[in-house]
This record gives C-alpha cells, structure tokens and sequence, in this order.
C-alpha cells in the first residue's frame, strides 16, 4: 500500500477558505497532495470539487467577487504570489468536455510552445510529436496532423487537449471530470492514459464515477457539504482505505450510494 508520508507533497492547503462574495463555498480545508500520483477529488454536486480544483492554478481568479483565506502553495510556494502565467505552465488543466481549439491536431499542441517563444519548425515538430505519443494520440493521426482538430471525436479530442497541456511541460494536470462527455471506451483509453502519465505528473482528478476514482487514483479527497451548501474536507487518505474502510460513516454512505 502507498505510504503518503514517504511521498513528496507536491501540492497543499492549510486553513483554506473561499468566499463567493459573501457566500462561503469552501471551509477550512488542509490538505497535503503527494507528488506523481493521482488524488481523485469525490463528493456530492455543489460541495466544491471543481471550485476547490481551479485553486491550484487560479482559475477562480477570473470569477468576480472571489476571495480566499489560508495558504496553497505548490512546492512550498504561495500560489496566490506567483506569476499566474508561469503557474499555469507548471499547472495544466483538462475540463469535462474537450475544447481543442478550431485549428490543426499539429497547431493545436504547437500552441503553448509558440505562445512561449518558439518559433523553430523541428523543435516544434518534435515537441508535437513527443506530446502527442505522451497523449496516446499519435499513432492515430500521425498521417493527419493538417486535419481539423474539431472532426476527430470526442475521446481523440479529450487526448488532444492532454497534448496540447503536455506540450508546455507542466508539473501538475488537473482534469475536471475528463471523461463524463465520453462513451466507455473512451473513458478506458483516458484512464488508462492517466495512469501512464502519474509517472511524469502529480495528477487531481475531479470525478462523480466512484468505480473510476476506485480505478486510477492513488489517495481519495472527500468534501462534503452539510445544509450551509459550505464544502468541507470529511477525509482523506489511500484510494483503498477510503472504499473499503472509511473512518467517517458519512463517506461510507457516499461511496455506498446511499446519498448524493
């Protein structure tokens, strides 16, 4: 069994608090996320998965009358003091529905390489290359790289947006629900892919599918939120202890189907 106390943490929250306007979503939540694994995030809709996820690279800087309290740091670094684009290079993110952009397979990955700086074709060629195999994506469009990105389907367009995060060389992805817009073979093809890519990232997973946070994930995070509608860590720990020994009866009841 993973022992977390011999692992990196790569990722962390002490006292962490975030207030929609006056509305408080997320509660004193301390959490320690270890590095080139995969943590799944699980808890019933409106406990603040998702909210509590787009932390780690600010993307609920962009929502109006957002504030925090408490620290998150990645590499005991305050995120809230780093440069939010360099954060964003260390710290990819894949959302529930794929969203390649209306462009090429090839200028969709070479698109963060180019918005950096680069501008050499071989490089370029290479970094393609590299992220897509990354993405096990390149041995089917390997001959079609000119192609429009939207007229692949739904699961090559999920792994094309992992390319296109890979491309970049992040520390950290973040998936959002990866698969749910997915039919079941794609959502294999993607776990299977996430359990690959832990080798080289530390990867949180948001996801509703019990079975499939049981599949991939190494350690299990579960919020909940009582009538406050104000998520709150209820427990931590190995995906395998979380399923088949959880410390609080309200986890039991989650994972069970009981509720949410």
């Amino acid at each position: 069994m993973t022992d977390i106390h011999n692992i990196k943490t790569k990722l962390e929250t002490c006292n962490y608090d975030l207030y929609y306007g006056s509305f408080k979503a997320l509660s004193d939540i301390t959490l320690k996320i270890p590095e080139k694994q995969v943590t799944a995030i699980i808890g019933p809709s409106g406990c603040g998965k998702s909210t509590f996820l787009r932390t780690f690279n600010r993307m609920n800087d962009l929502i109006p009358n957002v504030r925090t309290e408490g620290t998150a740091k990645m590499d005991d670094q305050d995120i809230f003091e780093m440069d939010v684009v360099a954060l964003r290079q260390y710290v990819g993110m894949v959302f529930q529905r794929p969203n390649p952009f209306p462009k090429s397979i090839y200028e969709n990955v070479a698109y963060g390489p180019r918005v950096n700086g680069e501008r050499n074709r071989k490089v370029l060629d290479e970094v393609v290359e590299t992220s897509l195999r990354g993405a096990a994506l390149w041995d089917e469009v390997k001959d079609d790289l000119q192609k429009s990105a939207l007229s692949i389907s739904g699961g090559q367009q999920q792994r094309l947006c992992i390319a296109r995060c890979l491309a970049v060389e992040p520390e950290v992805i973040l998936m959002d629900e990866p698969a749910s817009s997915l039919d079941p073979i794609a959502t294999l093809r993607i776990e299977e892919l996430i359990r690959r890519l832990k080798e080289k990232y530390t990867i949180v997973i948001v996801t509703h599918n019990m079975q499939q946070a049981a599949r991939v994930s190494d350690f299990t995070t579960f919020l909940y939120t009582d009538e406050s509608r104000t998520g709150q860590l209820m427990e931590f720990g190995a995906t395998r202890d979380i399923f088949t020994n959880p410390t609080k009866k309200v986890t039991e009841d989650y994972i069970t189907g009981r509720f949410g």
